[in-house]
């Protein structure tokens, strides 16, 4: 593992600007630059990156999504924070020094530069011999059979592999690329004696890359309808699951985000076909059906994740496979069976394909109503009685067995009831069925919710309380400085729980460090809601110092006594509440009620009023 000081020259050394105008073009406006947001369809420039007063980060003022570079390349490229701090150390041309001394992870990082080494090599010779007059022509006339344009080989960069058993081998190899690195990276197959050959001849070459671009594998199609077989993929590395990687995404990425939802198809050219017709929010599968891996990625970019299948049984089954992806993760997976058994493809060439297509698609079935709706035909057909509760009890084992009881309330509640409907019984039977094979439904506080008692508490000494908190931690991360930091005790009285962890986050950093940056605090914030909070709080902290002249000092004065004040009043306001329950029964906590109220003078008249901050 990388050690505190690697991650900080990475972070040093990298220009936030510059890393994301690679993804988002910018455009200068005052002291930050301004573009369209990559993580939600932006109309209107909403997203800003914010480069002055020693801080370094984006913040979307639209969907709120916000963070340091690293959360950048973890959020828009997909990758890991082990991943993210990698790819911008080779991007900086920093050598990670790892302070861990894990010469496991020293080997696999060196293995994998090499893969990536002779990925590159061979993408370019199989892109060189699509072009040579006679390696090129037999993949040339099947890219015209299968009716792709030019701009789709340059965008996708298909390639041809020569019919030789060594002519990758003979172009490739050197001193710089060992013949064992061909071997590992799956490009040559080698016999005991330690003889190679090419494992890629006389097919078409479609280039498998990772979520930047790059090359990490590659897939075959044949040339010669002899050969077998139709397909090939390039073995798994360190570089290449099956199991986690989407043909196409790296040109699909913008077009998924901007949509809201991903079309997963099988076969390199349906996903070609379908970004040649315009259609690009479109990725393949390699030879899988879509994965926890696959289903984890696409939900940090799209709601909805729409199959294409070109057979009703073929729909069922993936219907029944995403269940538990639907389940474990936020996204909503819809079937779509395309008219007549025809592939995506076949399709698109087809008249007014585009359209058809289109249809197909926006007549997608959520994937419980498609399992249901199937259900409901198996039923009718059932000749009898106890046919009709085999396939209802067969579907309850299913559905059970896959995790319904992990659904929402509502959702399950909808479930249930459209199962007893077709069984023609009271849902309270089903839902005892299906609780038999697993624990109840139980619910979670949503994540930021109040942990202020609601009952009895004045709503507006509430909010004034909340906005205190928040101004006070605003000015601490404007400033940077240590000084406005809160203290361990503000931290432990914070009433609102992202206040709270804000609040600890920077409370730990300036205890740490010598100054409190943004960016080193977006990325101790692990929950979204925490790092958009506190991205606008920087933002109010400049304007809460503007108030007061420049005066820092002031600021936080001002912050700190009012807090205060809505602490004490709020606690007053409880007070009261508690003695008013007690009081008409009580005659001594009557007596003690007046007494107070007497203590309290005039101020006891303005009670009411919400506070102000």
């Amino acid at each position: 593992m990388a050690s505190r000081d690697d991650i900080e020259r990475v972070r040093d050394a990298t220009d936030l600007v510059a890393l994301i105008g690679e993804h988002v073009p910018l455009q200068p406006r005052g002291r930050e630059h301004v573009g369209l947001c990559p993580f939600h369809e932006d109309r209107r420039p909403s997203f800003a990156v914010v480069t002055h007063k020693a801080a370094a980060f984006y913040k979307c003022h639209a969907c709120g999504a916000a963070g340091d570079c690293f959360r950048f390349v973890q959020e828009h490229l997909g990758k890991d924070f082990g991943e993210a701090l990698r790819f911008l150390a080779e991007r900086a041309g920093i050598e990670l020094q790892n302070s861990g001394h894990d010469g496991e992870a020293d080997q696999r990082a060196a293995r994998k530069t090499w893969l990536r080494k002779a990925m590159h090599a061979a993408n370019t010779h199989f892109q060189a011999n699509l072009q040579d007059a006679e390696l090129g022509d037999a993949a040339r006339a099947a890219i015209a059979a299968r009716g792709i344009s030019a701009d789709m080989v340059d965008r996708f960069s298909l390639g041809a592999a020569g019919p030789g058993w060594s002519t990758l081998r003979d172009a490739v190899e050197s001193d710089d690329m060992p013949n064992k690195v061909l071997v590992a990276a799956g490009l040559l197959k080698q016999r005991e004696d330690g003889h190679t050959w090419d494992t890629f001849r006389n097919r078409l070459m479609f280039p498998i890359m990772d979520e930047t671009g790059q090359p990490i594998a590659f897939g075959g199609r044949i040339l010669d309808a002899d050969d077998t077989p139709k397909y090939l993929n390039s073995a798994e590395h360190d570089l290449f699951h099956k199991s986690r990687t989407l043909f196409g995404l790296h040109l699909a990425r913008k077009a998924i985000m901007q949509s809201g939802q991903a079309i997963i198809t099988e076969g390199y050219t349906d996903v070609i076909a379908c970004h040649q017709a315009g259609i690009e929010n479109v990725v393949g599968t390699l030879g899988t059906a879509l994965t926890t891996d696959h289903t984890r990625h696409l939900a940090r970019l799209c709601d909805v994740v729409t199959l294409l299948f070109d057979g009703d049984e073929a729909g069922r089954r993936a219907a029944e496979r995403a269940i538990p992806l639907m389940l474990e993760h936020a996204i909503d997976v819809r079937i779509c069976v395309l008219p007549r058994g025809a592939d995506p493809d076949d399709l698109l060439h087809a008249e007014n394909g585009p359209a058809r297509f289109t249809e197909a698609v926006n007549a997608a079935v959520d994937g419980f109503e498609y399992l249901l709706d199937r259900l409901a035909a198996d039923v009718a057909e059932a000749d009898s009685l106890s046919g009709r509760q085999r396939v209802l009890e067969a579907f309850f084992r299913t559905i059970s067995a896959r995790g319904i009881d992990r659904l929402p309330r509502l959702r399950r509640a909808m479930v249930i009831g459209r199962l007893a409907e077709l069984a023609g019984v009271a849902p309270a039977v089903i839902a005892d069925m299906l609780d038999r094979s697993g624990p109840a439904v139980t619910e979670q506080p949503e994540a930021g919710a109040s942990l202020l008692p609601e009952p009895g508490a004045d709503e507006g000494a509430t909010r004034a309380l909340r906005r205190a908190e928040m101004d006070l931690l605003a000015i601490a991360i404007f400033t940077q400085r240590p000084d406005c930091a809160p203290t361990p005790a503000d931290c432990e009285a914070m009433a609102d729980p992202i206040a709270s962890r804000i609040a600890a986050a920077v409370e730990r950093l300036a205890r740490e460090e010598t100054d409190i940056t943004v960016q080193r605090l977006m990325s101790t914030l692990d929950a979204a809601d925490d790092r958009t909070c506190a991205s606008d709080l920087y933002f109010d902290g400049e304007r809460l110092v503007e108030t007061f002249g420049g005066s820092i000092d002031a600021a936080v004065e001002h912050c700190r006594t009012t807090l205060n004040r809505c602490r004490k009043e709020l606690d007053s306001r409880r007070r009261m509440t508690d003695w008013k329950a007690t009081a008409a029964s009580d005659p001594q906590e009557a007596a003690a009620m007046i007494d107070h109220l007497r203590g309290m003078g005039p101020r006891a008249a303005a009670m009411p009023r919400a506070a102000s901050s």
